[in-house]
């Protein structure tokens, strides 16, 4: 009886995967000119109720024949009965691009529960061949382990951090983020209303995680009555409570960003330790140029917490183990992907671990090469396969256009330079592996472990020297390389200086926009790598790792000719406060042992220390987003592209003048024209500003190169009118001005006009 019915199960599964493979060929035959043959029908409404009839008796099937519950032997049913009228769908799809959207979305979720499911086999099958993480704890368990102090201190950093977010968080009008509130984060939303998923393609950034966690402040403050618009040269700002306008936007987005701040808490001490993670996450949590971007509304403003939460989630899974891991770095990089294309570069750091692991993780050495990279592929394909999954379901512009996966991925702008370069050392990897056993990959690794120390020592030196010489070159008057000037146009600084010019130039905005304690911390981290068994401790391992990272992105902002500003560079500054944290505490170790002291400071005491320092410089800086170290000189900033600090602030002068509401100003910051209650005008339309009677010219440190290379010609050509806008940068006597954190380098001056 057992075997009549097992075999009357596959004879109805057969039938039930011939009569949908031959209703999808009869209901694409009507849109692919190669299947006339096939033409039975004059629309697709019987095919339609084919579709919902055939899945219902699918599911029914299943249902019956199934005695327990085991789903994933049950959505393998379902996929194989279902899989000939899938590549049949995938083949009419690809012919014709008339068949409604949701066909193209039931093809895209049929892959998505395939990737499933081989994933869920495969974890079943590695957890099975592998220890267990014996330290693996529950939720309580984990929380209980910590201590009450360490869970107090925790909350309270995270506090400050959102405290000192939250201040004065409206009093700012940011560069770039009027192309957000102007358009994009309300076009999302009203395509996905309206089903419009091609049209949720708002970015080429894409900055869809901007749009989600922005979105809330829709149902609060209507983006049209606050758009700034542009017309014969003025800023026409509607005069309504932009405060409140900016307080709908940015307060959901420092509240994502909050509540997710705590994960690197969490993943650092999975990864070294409680002691090692408590002083990183102060130092992030406490950094002002993090608190600062996490005041606006751009992409770089989540960018900085998704990518290096993957690269750390990543790092656990590889010292633990255990898949969650794993899967939590997919869908962080996923999340990260949907934020920035630039991201992509953790797939190449990935990549580099595989080699990087093998030589420097104790555990490794008992694997061959082979063995060890068949698994690493593996462990890659599956987080890619979640951060993909991940950018799919979050991304509706895809589900229509699944081309755009490979857009923001290898043939991102982010990869373009780089991608032909990736996509061999896979190529040659996956060759000498299938067809040579790995022979040769085998050999260099074999060269490489020999060397091993020599390499660690070498990423030390590089990272140290580059890091001395620069602080030393901006310590002597900038000589021979002028960072600032370097920085000023970062996508046009290939044409200003040598590659190793703009490769330092990348370290400028780092060591100056972190504080002193993690600026000395950073300089120490590489001392450590000298040592030949310094990979023995995971913690250090670590440090290494990040420390590579950073010189990677160095390396491929160089290459692409780009100059790293802080706002290029975010996702750094988490990183560097991380390596800054092992190293202290590795310090702390080291001074313990030497100076032969009784009793070293409880984690605790020392990390709410720390904290309190960072408290103390966090009140001490007015505007976080540009914070420079006071390692710095104060003729130097390192807010080079300036993004909009002091607007605010010469706002309200220009408002406490006699006449406000009738004056006429001339400013190189739309930002003033925000709070602005006059009127505003950022042309060089000069013989108009001549005439509507021009009061006050408003001219910020940031702006200068650009106001300068925009009034060449005019200079040049001597224009009508000229007004010369480009020498109010360097007048004195101004009306009112304002240098922000205190550094006259950085300023804000209005001038009163005098024709």
């Amino acid at each position: 009886m057992q075997a009549f019915f097992a075999s009357l199960e596959n004879r109805v599964y057969s039938l039930l995967a011939v009569l949908i493979a031959l209703n999808t060929l009869l209901f694409i035959a009507l849109q692919v000119p190669a299947l006339t043959l096939f033409h039975f029908a004059s629309d697709n409404s019987i095919f339609y109720l084919g579709f919902a009839g055939l899945a219902v008796l699918t599911l029914g099937s299943i249902a019956y024949f199934s005695q327990t519950f085991d789903w994933k032997k049950q959505l393998s049913t379902l996929l194989l009965v279902w899989l000939p009228g899938s590549i049949i769908l995938a083949y009419g799809l690809s012919e014709s691009n008339n068949f409604h959207y949701i066909f193209k979305m039931a093809i895209g979720g049929y892959v998505i529960l395939t990737g499933i499911l081989v994933s869920a086999f495969y974890i079943g099958t590695a957890h099975a061949n592998t220890e267990a993480d014996a330290e693996a704890l529950t939720c309580k368990q984990w929380f209980v382990a910590q201590g009450l102090p360490t869970l107090l201190l925790l909350i309270f950093v995270t506090g400050l951090f959102f405290v000192f977010g939250l201040s004065r968080l409206t009093e700012y009008a940011a560069v770039d983020e009027p192309l957000w509130f102007d358009g994009r984060i309300a076009k999302y939303w009203k395509n996905i209303g309206e089903r419009d998923w091609k049209g949720t393609n708002i970015s080429d950034k894409p900055g869809i995680t901007v749009a989600l966690a922005a979105g809330p402040g829709l149902w609060f403050k209507g983006l049209k009555d606050y758009r700034t618009t542009h017309y014969k040269g003025e800023v026409l700002s509607l005069r309504n409570d932009v405060e409140s306008f900016y307080l709908a936007y940015r307060l959901p987005i420092l509240i994502v960003i909050t509540l997710l701040l705590p994960l690197f808490y969490f993943f650092l001490e999975r990864l070294v330790g409680r002691r090692h993670a408590l002083f990183g996450y102060v130092f992030i949590a406490t950094s002002p140029i993090l608190i600062g971007m996490s005041k606006i509304i751009n992409p770089d403003s989540l960018l900085w917490l998704f990518a290096p939460l993957s690269l750390l989630a990543y790092l656990v899974f590889l010292r633990r183990g255990a898949f969650r891991y794993l899967i939590f770095s997919g869908v962080l990089l996923g999340l990260a992907l949907l934020t920035k294309y630039v991201s992509n570069i953790l797939f190449i750091f990935f990549i580099g671990l595989i080699f990087l692991e093998y030589l420097f993780h104790p555990k490794q050495a008992a694997l061959s090469f082979v063995e060890h990279l068949k698994k690493s592929l593996k462990h890659l394909a599956l987080l890619t396969f979640s951060a993909l999954t991940t950018f799919y379901i979050l991304f509706p512009a895809v589900w229509i256009k699944p081309s755009k996966l490979l857009k923001g991925t290898i043939f991102s702008q982010a990869f373009e330079k780089v991608a032909p370069l990736f996509l061999i050392l896979i190529a040659f990897i996956l060759i000498d592996q299938w067809l040579n056993k790995a022979r040769v990959t085998s050999a260099l690794l074999a060269l490489l472990a020999r060397a091993k120390h020599g390499i660690a020592v070498l990423a030390g030196l590089v990272f140290f020297s580059a890091a001395l010489f620069t602080i030393l070159n901006t310590w002597l008057d900038m000589t021979p390389y002028d960072f600032m000037q370097l920085l000023a146009s970062p996508k046009t600084i290939a044409g200003k200086s040598d590659f190793i010019g703009v490769f330092l130039a990348n370290f400028y905005p780092l060591f100056f926009g972190v504080t002193p304690l993690i600026f000395l911390s950073l300089l120490a981290a590489p001392f450590f790598f000298l040592k030949k068994n310094f990979s023995e401790s995971a913690a250090l391992r670590a440090s290494f790792y990040l420390t590579i990272f950073i010189l990677l992105y160095y390396l491929g902002t160089t290459v692409n000719n780009i100059g790293a500003i802080v706002r290029y560079q975010i996702i750094l500054f988490p990183i560097a406060a991380i390596v800054a944290g092992i190293t202290l505490e590795h310090l702390f170790v080291a001074i313990h042992k030497k100076l032969f002291v009784r009793e070293m400071p409880t984690p605790v005491f020392a990390a709410s220390a720390v904290a309190l320092i960072g408290a103390v410089t966090l009140l001490f800086t007015p505007f976080p987003l540009s914070y420079a170290s006071s390692f710095l000189p104060a003729k130097y900033h390192i807010d080079v592209k300036d993004m909009g600090a002091g607007s605010y602030e010469v706002s309200r002068y220009l408002n406490t003048l006699p006449d406000a509401e009738t004056l006429i100003v001339w400013t190189d910051k739309d930002g003033v024209c925000k709070f602005f209650v006059g009127r505003c005008m950022g042309s060089l339309n000069y013989e108009r500003l001549r005439e509507e009677g021009l009061d006050y010219i408003v001219v910020s440190s940031g702006r200068q190169s650009r106001t300068t290379k925009m009034m060449s010609g005019d200079i040049v050509n001597n224009k009508p009118g000229l007004i010369r806008f480009d020498e109010y940068y360097t007048n004195t006597g101004p009306a009112f001005q304002m240098f922000i954190n205190n550094r006259p380098s950085h300023y804000v001056k209005v001038f009163r006009f005098e024709p």
